[in-house]
């Protein structure tokens, strides 16, 4: 059986599409900022129906590492 390489992607950009690994919300990549030689993504989350009963700080989004998301 043929062994799978990995397929390097190209980092994530603003406006791309992505999941956080931690709460598995989907949202739209709206900042990027680097910290030293770290980049920490901004995903802002898509509307759902549980957002009334959830803080705000954690409904509208957060900031992730790349190691927490996902490309959607």
């Amino acid at each position: 059986m043929p062994t799978r390489r990995r397929q390097h992607q190209r980092p994530l950009q603003v406006g791309d599409r992505a999941r956080s690994k931690l709460n598995r919300r989907v949202g739209t990549v709206d900042a990027i900022d680097r910290i030293g030689e770290r980049r920490l993504y901004g995903l802002h989350y898509d509307p759902a129906p549980q957002d009334p009963y959830i803080g705000r700080v954690h409904r509208d989004g957060e900031q992730l590492p790349p190691e927490l998301i996902e490309r959607e």
